[in-house]
Protein backbone atom coordinates (compact mmCIF):
# COMPACT_ATOMS: atom_id res chain seq x y z
CA UNK A 1 0.00 0.00 0.00
CA UNK A 2 2.95 2.73 0.64
CA UNK A 3 4.37 1.77 -2.76
CA UNK A 4 0.74 2.19 -4.71
CA UNK A 5 0.12 5.74 -3.68
CA UNK A 6 3.76 7.10 -4.84
CA UNK A 7 2.57 5.13 -7.68
CA UNK A 8 -0.60 6.72 -8.52
CA UNK A 9 0.60 10.39 -7.98
CA UNK A 10 3.16 9.50 -10.41
CA UNK A 11 0.11 8.72 -12.91
CA UNK A 12 -1.80 11.38 -12.38
CA UNK A 13 1.39 14.07 -12.75
CA UNK A 14 2.27 12.37 -16.35
CA UNK A 15 -1.42 12.72 -17.13
CA UNK A 16 -1.45 16.34 -16.64
CA UNK A 17 1.82 16.68 -18.11
CA UNK A 18 -0.07 14.80 -21.60
CA UNK A 19 -3.03 17.29 -21.71
CA UNK A 20 -3.18 19.64 -24.54
CA UNK A 21 -2.10 23.33 -24.14
CA UNK A 22 -5.37 24.73 -24.66
CA UNK A 23 -7.31 22.50 -22.42
CA UNK A 24 -4.95 23.61 -19.98
CA UNK A 25 -5.03 27.56 -20.70
CA UNK A 26 -8.68 28.12 -22.08
CA UNK A 27 -10.75 25.62 -19.91
CA UNK A 28 -13.41 28.24 -18.17
CA UNK A 29 -13.33 25.73 -15.60
CA UNK A 30 -10.03 26.33 -14.62
CA UNK A 31 -9.61 29.56 -13.13
CA UNK A 32 -6.47 30.95 -14.90
CA UNK A 33 -5.72 34.08 -16.34
CA UNK A 34 -6.70 32.96 -19.76
CA UNK A 35 -9.58 31.46 -19.06
CA UNK A 36 -12.98 32.90 -19.02
CA UNK A 37 -13.78 34.79 -15.59
CA UNK A 38 -16.59 32.76 -14.06
CA UNK A 39 -19.00 33.19 -10.82
CA UNK A 40 -21.92 31.48 -9.46
CA UNK A 41 -24.64 31.40 -11.92
CA UNK A 42 -27.87 33.66 -10.69
CA UNK A 43 -29.41 31.54 -13.46
CA UNK A 44 -28.40 28.15 -13.44
CA UNK A 45 -30.78 27.71 -16.42
CA UNK A 46 -29.12 29.90 -18.52
CA UNK A 47 -25.57 28.41 -18.22
CA UNK A 48 -22.16 29.38 -16.44
CA UNK A 49 -21.98 33.12 -16.63
CA UNK A 50 -18.70 34.41 -18.47
CA UNK A 51 -16.56 37.85 -18.68
CA UNK A 52 -17.18 39.84 -21.99
CA UNK A 53 -13.78 41.16 -21.44
CA UNK A 54 -11.98 38.20 -23.53
CA UNK A 55 -13.08 36.59 -26.88
CA UNK A 56 -13.90 35.07 -29.42
CA UNK A 57 -16.62 32.82 -28.50
CA UNK A 58 -18.75 30.80 -30.75
CA UNK A 59 -22.47 31.46 -29.78
CA UNK A 60 -25.06 28.80 -29.52
CA UNK A 61 -28.09 30.93 -28.46
CA UNK A 62 -29.47 34.64 -28.93
CA UNK A 63 -32.19 35.28 -25.58
CA UNK A 64 -34.18 38.75 -25.05
CA UNK A 65 -35.81 39.80 -21.97
CA UNK A 66 -37.73 43.01 -21.06
CA UNK A 67 -39.85 42.66 -24.49
CA UNK A 68 -43.28 44.31 -24.30
CA UNK A 69 -43.83 46.32 -27.25
CA UNK A 70 -41.10 45.47 -29.20
CA UNK A 71 -40.84 42.52 -31.33
CA UNK A 72 -38.26 40.05 -31.05
CA UNK A 73 -38.62 39.42 -35.05
CA UNK A 74 -37.48 43.09 -35.43
CA UNK A 75 -34.77 42.52 -32.75
CA UNK A 76 -33.15 39.43 -34.41
CA UNK A 77 -32.94 41.53 -37.80
CA UNK A 78 -30.83 43.76 -36.41
CA UNK A 79 -28.37 41.73 -34.48
CA UNK A 80 -25.52 39.53 -35.76
CA UNK A 81 -25.71 37.08 -33.64
CA UNK A 82 -26.20 33.52 -34.74
CA UNK A 83 -25.90 29.88 -34.16
CA UNK A 84 -22.22 28.97 -35.23
CA UNK A 85 -21.44 32.55 -35.45
CA UNK A 86 -17.73 33.33 -34.29
CA UNK A 87 -18.24 36.37 -31.89
CA UNK A 88 -15.82 39.49 -30.30
CA UNK A 89 -16.82 41.83 -27.69
CA UNK A 90 -17.18 44.22 -30.62
CA UNK A 91 -19.42 42.67 -31.85
CA UNK A 92 -21.55 42.57 -28.99
CA UNK A 93 -20.87 45.93 -28.71
CA UNK A 94 -22.60 46.64 -32.37
CA UNK A 95 -25.49 44.46 -31.58
CA UNK A 96 -26.17 46.38 -28.20
CA UNK A 97 -25.77 49.79 -30.43
CA UNK A 98 -27.91 48.42 -33.46
CA UNK A 99 -31.40 47.62 -30.46
CA UNK A 100 -30.39 51.14 -28.72
CA UNK A 101 -31.37 52.12 -32.00
CA UNK A 102 -35.28 51.53 -32.10
CA UNK A 103 -37.14 54.36 -30.83
CA UNK A 104 -38.71 52.16 -28.31
CA UNK A 105 -36.14 51.04 -26.31
CA UNK A 106 -33.86 53.56 -24.05
CA UNK A 107 -31.37 51.28 -22.95
CA UNK A 108 -29.74 47.26 -23.72
CA UNK A 109 -26.77 45.03 -22.18
CA UNK A 110 -25.93 41.84 -23.18
CA UNK A 111 -24.89 38.78 -20.49
CA UNK A 112 -23.06 35.67 -21.86
CA UNK A 113 -23.08 32.15 -20.10
CA UNK A 114 -21.45 29.18 -21.22
CA UNK A 115 -23.72 26.26 -22.41
CA UNK A 116 -22.16 23.07 -21.02
CA UNK A 117 -23.75 20.67 -23.23
CA UNK A 118 -23.28 22.26 -26.62
CA UNK A 119 -18.91 22.21 -27.40
CA UNK A 120 -17.41 24.38 -30.07
CA UNK A 121 -17.06 23.31 -33.30
CA UNK A 122 -13.72 21.62 -33.93
CA UNK A 123 -13.12 23.83 -36.76
CA UNK A 124 -13.18 26.70 -33.84
CA UNK A 125 -11.41 24.47 -31.42
CA UNK A 126 -8.18 26.62 -31.65
CA UNK A 127 -9.56 29.97 -31.83
CA UNK A 128 -12.48 30.21 -29.76
CA UNK A 129 -11.62 30.64 -26.04
CA UNK A 130 -14.14 28.44 -24.31
CA UNK A 131 -14.42 25.13 -24.96
CA UNK A 132 -18.46 25.37 -24.87
CA UNK A 133 -20.77 27.57 -27.09
CA UNK A 134 -22.26 30.33 -25.39
CA UNK A 135 -25.68 32.00 -24.71
CA UNK A 136 -25.97 35.59 -25.23
CA UNK A 137 -28.96 37.22 -23.48
CA UNK A 138 -29.61 40.68 -24.48
CA UNK A 139 -31.75 43.22 -21.59
CA UNK A 140 -33.71 45.52 -22.96
CA UNK A 141 -35.26 48.63 -21.31
CA UNK A 142 -38.14 49.97 -23.00
CA UNK A 143 -40.09 53.38 -22.85
CA UNK A 144 -42.22 53.53 -20.07
CA UNK A 145 -45.53 54.54 -21.69
CA UNK A 146 -47.55 56.72 -19.96
CA UNK A 147 -51.11 58.29 -20.33
CA UNK A 148 -51.57 61.95 -19.89
CA UNK A 149 -51.67 63.62 -16.49
CA UNK A 150 -49.40 60.95 -15.09
CA UNK A 151 -45.90 61.67 -14.05
CA UNK A 152 -42.49 60.50 -15.35
CA UNK A 153 -41.16 57.54 -13.14
CA UNK A 154 -37.34 58.48 -11.66
CA UNK A 155 -35.17 56.20 -13.78
CA UNK A 156 -32.90 56.79 -9.98
CA UNK A 157 -32.58 53.81 -7.21
CA UNK A 158 -35.75 53.92 -4.68
CA UNK A 159 -34.86 54.23 -1.55
CA UNK A 160 -36.08 51.80 0.45
CA UNK A 161 -39.27 51.24 1.24
CA UNK A 162 -40.61 54.19 -0.47
CA UNK A 163 -43.95 53.78 -2.60
CA UNK A 164 -43.39 53.46 -6.25
CA UNK A 165 -44.68 55.83 -8.41
CA UNK A 166 -47.69 54.64 -10.33
CA UNK A 167 -47.04 54.77 -14.09
CA UNK A 168 -50.74 53.58 -15.49
CA UNK A 169 -54.45 54.84 -14.22
CA UNK A 170 -56.53 52.47 -12.54
CA UNK A 171 -59.21 53.20 -14.81
CA UNK A 172 -60.37 51.08 -17.59
CA UNK A 173 -58.73 52.71 -21.02
CA UNK A 174 -60.25 49.80 -22.91
CA UNK A 175 -63.55 51.80 -23.62
CA UNK A 176 -65.77 54.75 -23.00
CA UNK A 177 -69.33 53.99 -22.33
CA UNK A 178 -70.94 52.33 -25.09
CA UNK A 179 -67.83 52.15 -27.54
CA UNK A 180 -64.61 50.30 -27.09
CA UNK A 181 -61.17 51.04 -27.75
CA UNK A 182 -58.17 49.47 -29.66
CA UNK A 183 -56.30 49.09 -25.57
CA UNK A 184 -56.84 46.25 -23.68
CA UNK A 185 -57.30 46.18 -19.86
CA UNK A 186 -55.19 47.60 -17.08
CA UNK A 187 -51.43 47.61 -17.40
CA UNK A 188 -51.14 45.52 -20.30
CA UNK A 189 -53.22 48.62 -22.52
CA UNK A 190 -50.80 49.20 -25.39
CA UNK A 191 -49.88 45.91 -25.88
CA UNK A 192 -51.08 42.91 -28.70
CA UNK A 193 -53.10 41.10 -27.43
CA UNK A 194 -56.67 39.59 -25.56
CA UNK A 195 -59.14 41.09 -23.84
CA UNK A 196 -62.37 40.77 -22.21
CA UNK A 197 -64.41 43.45 -20.75
CA UNK A 198 -67.70 43.60 -18.95
CA UNK A 199 -69.55 46.66 -19.22
CA UNK A 200 -72.99 47.81 -18.23
CA UNK A 201 -75.07 50.73 -19.15
CA UNK A 202 -78.35 52.11 -17.37
CA UNK A 203 -80.09 55.20 -19.19
CA UNK A 204 -82.45 56.26 -16.21
CA UNK A 205 -84.51 58.60 -17.92
CA UNK A 206 -84.64 61.64 -20.10
CA UNK A 207 -83.69 65.07 -18.75
CA UNK A 208 -84.66 67.64 -20.99
CA UNK A 209 -85.31 67.49 -24.84
CA UNK A 210 -87.46 69.20 -27.96
CA UNK A 211 -88.90 67.52 -30.68
CA UNK A 212 -91.35 68.38 -33.93
CA UNK A 213 -92.90 64.80 -34.02
CA UNK A 214 -95.61 65.56 -31.95
CA UNK A 215 -98.27 68.51 -31.68
CA UNK A 216 -97.05 72.28 -31.39
CA UNK A 217 -93.27 71.22 -31.09
CA UNK A 218 -93.61 69.33 -27.86
CA UNK A 219 -91.05 69.72 -24.62
CA UNK A 220 -90.50 66.81 -22.65
CA UNK A 221 -88.46 67.05 -19.59
CA UNK A 222 -87.34 64.55 -16.53
CA UNK A 223 -89.12 61.27 -18.48
CA UNK A 224 -88.50 58.01 -16.99
CA UNK A 225 -86.84 56.04 -19.68
CA UNK A 226 -84.99 52.87 -17.60
CA UNK A 227 -83.33 51.26 -20.18
CA UNK A 228 -79.71 48.98 -19.57
CA UNK A 229 -77.68 47.46 -22.20
CA UNK A 230 -75.07 44.42 -20.69
CA UNK A 231 -72.69 43.96 -22.74
CA UNK A 232 -69.54 41.42 -23.64
CA UNK A 233 -66.24 42.74 -25.45
CA UNK A 234 -63.94 40.26 -27.12
CA UNK A 235 -61.19 42.06 -28.56
CA UNK A 236 -57.75 41.23 -29.64
CA UNK A 237 -54.95 43.98 -29.99
CA UNK A 238 -53.12 43.29 -33.14
CA UNK A 239 -50.52 46.41 -32.83
CA UNK A 240 -49.15 48.65 -30.41
CA UNK A 241 -48.91 52.46 -30.25
CA UNK A 242 -45.99 53.83 -31.21
CA UNK A 243 -44.54 57.62 -31.45
CA UNK A 244 -46.08 57.38 -34.95
CA UNK A 245 -48.68 54.46 -35.52
CA UNK A 246 -51.60 54.06 -34.02
CA UNK A 247 -52.83 50.95 -31.59
CA UNK A 248 -55.07 48.76 -33.34
CA UNK A 249 -57.78 45.64 -32.62
CA UNK A 250 -60.59 43.64 -33.75
CA UNK A 251 -63.28 42.55 -31.64
CA UNK A 252 -67.10 41.31 -31.43
CA UNK A 253 -69.32 42.55 -29.35
CA UNK A 254 -72.57 40.78 -27.43
CA UNK A 255 -75.51 43.03 -25.40
CA UNK A 256 -78.57 42.24 -23.40
CA UNK A 257 -81.24 44.78 -23.76
CA UNK A 258 -83.82 45.56 -21.08
CA UNK A 259 -85.87 47.85 -20.05
CA UNK A 260 -87.63 48.16 -16.65
CA UNK A 261 -90.24 50.99 -17.33
CA UNK A 262 -92.68 51.55 -20.43
CA UNK A 263 -91.86 54.01 -23.29
CA UNK A 264 -93.67 57.08 -22.96
CA UNK A 265 -96.46 58.00 -25.13
CA UNK A 266 -96.26 59.96 -28.51
CA UNK A 267 -99.15 61.98 -29.15
CA UNK A 268 -102.17 59.98 -28.19
CA UNK A 269 -100.56 56.50 -29.54
CA UNK A 270 -98.99 54.43 -26.53
CA UNK A 271 -95.53 53.12 -27.86
CA UNK A 272 -94.78 49.49 -27.82
CA UNK A 273 -91.37 47.96 -27.82
CA UNK A 274 -89.78 44.54 -26.88
CA UNK A 275 -88.75 44.58 -23.05
CA UNK A 276 -85.80 42.60 -23.86
CA UNK A 277 -83.54 41.67 -27.44
CA UNK A 278 -80.43 40.54 -27.87
CA UNK A 279 -77.69 42.85 -30.11
CA UNK A 280 -74.49 42.08 -31.24
CA UNK A 281 -71.87 42.98 -34.06
CA UNK A 282 -68.14 43.05 -34.73
CA UNK A 283 -65.84 45.69 -35.27
CA UNK A 284 -62.75 47.34 -35.86
CA UNK A 285 -60.80 50.49 -33.89
CA UNK A 286 -57.58 51.96 -33.96
CA UNK A 287 -56.33 54.52 -30.97
CA UNK A 288 -53.56 56.97 -31.02
CA UNK A 289 -52.61 60.10 -28.04
CA UNK A 290 -52.76 63.37 -29.79
CA UNK A 291 -51.53 66.23 -27.84
CA UNK A 292 -52.24 64.53 -24.57
CA UNK A 293 -55.64 63.17 -25.60
CA UNK A 294 -56.34 59.70 -26.57
CA UNK A 295 -58.54 59.34 -29.49
CA UNK A 296 -60.45 56.17 -31.13
CA UNK A 297 -61.96 55.72 -34.55
CA UNK A 298 -63.41 52.83 -35.49
CA UNK A 299 -66.62 50.81 -37.74
CA UNK A 300 -68.82 48.09 -36.26
CA UNK A 301 -70.92 45.52 -38.57
CA UNK A 302 -74.16 44.47 -36.83
CA UNK A 303 -77.04 45.40 -35.43
CA UNK A 304 -75.88 47.20 -32.20
CA UNK A 305 -75.96 50.05 -33.47
CA UNK A 306 -79.90 50.31 -32.54
CA UNK A 307 -79.25 50.78 -29.51
CA UNK A 308 -79.73 54.41 -30.25
CA UNK A 309 -83.15 53.91 -31.28
CA UNK A 310 -84.14 52.26 -27.35
CA UNK A 311 -83.79 55.51 -25.81
CA UNK A 312 -86.47 57.39 -26.96
CA UNK A 313 -89.58 56.80 -27.77
CA UNK A 314 -89.68 58.94 -31.78
CA UNK A 315 -88.02 56.92 -32.62
CA UNK A 316 -90.08 53.47 -32.72
CA UNK A 317 -92.02 52.17 -35.54
CA UNK A 318 -95.53 54.70 -34.06
CA UNK A 319 -93.42 57.73 -34.29
CA UNK A 320 -91.90 57.14 -37.69
CA UNK A 321 -95.42 56.79 -38.98
CA UNK A 322 -95.43 60.45 -37.47
CA UNK A 323 -92.59 61.60 -39.41
CA UNK A 324 -93.12 60.38 -42.76
CA UNK A 325 -92.01 56.64 -42.69
CA UNK A 326 -94.29 54.66 -42.14
CA UNK A 327 -93.85 50.59 -41.96
CA UNK A 328 -90.34 51.25 -41.03
CA UNK A 329 -88.41 50.22 -38.68
CA UNK A 330 -85.57 52.27 -36.77
CA UNK A 331 -82.89 49.39 -37.73
CA UNK A 332 -79.41 49.77 -38.94
CA UNK A 333 -76.41 47.33 -39.94
CA UNK A 334 -73.28 48.86 -39.29
CA UNK A 335 -72.09 51.82 -37.03
CA UNK A 336 -69.66 54.34 -37.08
CA UNK A 337 -68.39 55.14 -33.80
CA UNK A 338 -65.33 57.32 -32.34
CA UNK A 339 -64.64 59.39 -29.09
CA UNK A 340 -61.65 60.94 -27.35
CA UNK A 341 -60.40 60.29 -24.01
CA UNK A 342 -58.39 62.65 -21.41
CA UNK A 343 -57.16 61.43 -17.43
CA UNK A 344 -56.77 65.01 -15.89
CA UNK A 345 -56.47 62.70 -12.66
CA UNK A 346 -55.97 58.90 -13.07
CA UNK A 347 -59.50 58.07 -11.34
CA UNK A 348 -61.75 60.08 -13.32
CA UNK A 349 -61.44 60.18 -17.09
CA UNK A 350 -63.07 63.04 -19.10
CA UNK A 351 -64.40 61.64 -22.59
CA UNK A 352 -66.65 61.86 -25.04
CA UNK A 353 -67.99 59.57 -27.85
CA UNK A 354 -69.99 59.50 -30.37
CA UNK A 355 -72.39 56.58 -32.46
CA UNK A 356 -73.67 57.13 -35.86
CA UNK A 357 -75.86 54.29 -36.52
CA UNK A 358 -75.96 54.02 -40.59
CA UNK A 359 -78.96 53.90 -42.35
CA UNK A 360 -81.71 54.89 -39.45
CA UNK A 361 -84.89 56.15 -39.84
CA UNK A 362 -84.43 60.21 -38.95
CA UNK A 363 -80.69 59.91 -38.99
CA UNK A 364 -79.91 59.66 -35.57
CA UNK A 365 -76.41 60.46 -33.72
CA UNK A 366 -75.65 59.61 -29.81
CA UNK A 367 -73.05 61.75 -28.07
CA UNK A 368 -71.77 60.33 -24.80
CA UNK A 369 -70.36 62.11 -22.56
CA UNK A 370 -68.52 60.93 -19.54
CA UNK A 371 -68.24 64.39 -16.51
CA UNK A 372 -67.85 62.15 -13.12
CA UNK A 373 -65.05 64.43 -12.85
CA UNK A 374 -66.76 67.66 -12.20
CA UNK A 375 -69.40 66.43 -11.06
CA UNK A 376 -67.72 63.32 -8.75
CA UNK A 377 -70.40 60.69 -8.94
CA UNK A 378 -70.60 58.04 -11.48
CA UNK A 379 -73.32 60.09 -13.18
CA UNK A 380 -72.99 60.91 -17.06
CA UNK A 381 -74.66 62.99 -19.65
CA UNK A 382 -75.74 62.05 -23.05
CA UNK A 383 -76.77 63.81 -25.97
CA UNK A 384 -79.30 62.25 -28.65
CA UNK A 385 -79.93 64.04 -31.77
CA UNK A 386 -82.22 62.94 -34.80
CA UNK A 387 -84.23 64.85 -37.38
CA UNK A 388 -87.36 66.66 -35.90
CA UNK A 389 -85.70 66.44 -32.46
CA UNK A 390 -83.46 66.22 -29.80
CA UNK A 391 -82.90 64.57 -26.01
CA UNK A 392 -80.78 65.39 -23.00
CA UNK A 393 -80.59 61.90 -21.03
CA UNK A 394 -78.71 60.81 -17.99
CA UNK A 395 -77.07 57.86 -17.35
CA UNK A 396 -74.80 55.41 -15.43
CA UNK A 397 -72.19 53.27 -16.59
CA UNK A 398 -70.02 50.34 -15.18
CA UNK A 399 -66.79 48.94 -16.98
CA UNK A 400 -65.09 45.84 -16.05
CA UNK A 401 -61.92 44.34 -17.27
CA UNK A 402 -62.53 40.41 -17.16
CA UNK A 403 -59.24 39.86 -19.01
CA UNK A 404 -56.52 40.59 -18.97
CA UNK A 405 -56.69 41.03 -14.82
CA UNK A 406 -53.67 42.37 -13.95
CA UNK A 407 -50.58 43.63 -15.55
CA UNK A 408 -47.02 42.08 -16.22
CA UNK A 409 -44.50 41.33 -13.11
CA UNK A 410 -42.23 44.41 -11.99
CA UNK A 411 -39.12 44.06 -12.40
CA UNK A 412 -37.19 43.31 -9.49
Amino acid sequence: MNHALPLLIAVFALLAGAAPARAQNFDPFAGTEASSTTVAASTPSLGIPLSQDAGPWVIGEALFEGLRSVSEYALRDRIRARRGTLFTPSDVQADLGEITKIPAVVGAKAELFAIADQPVPERYASIAISTMMVRILYRVEEKSLLLPGLTQPSTGQAEPGADKKLTLPPVAVSGVVMTPTAYRGLDQFNRPGLGLDINTAYYIGRLYGKNSLSANNQTNYLDRLGVVFLSADGKIQIQSEGDWRPAMAVGGRGTFTARDSPQPTVVTVQVSNDSTRILSDAYWVMSKKIFGVRSSLGYALGNNGERVALLTEFLTDQALSFAGHPNQHATSKSTLFGSLMWLPHPNYPLAVEFMKPNGMALNPILLNFKVGYFLKLNFDLSYLRFRGGWDLLGQFQFRYTQYPRKGPRPKK
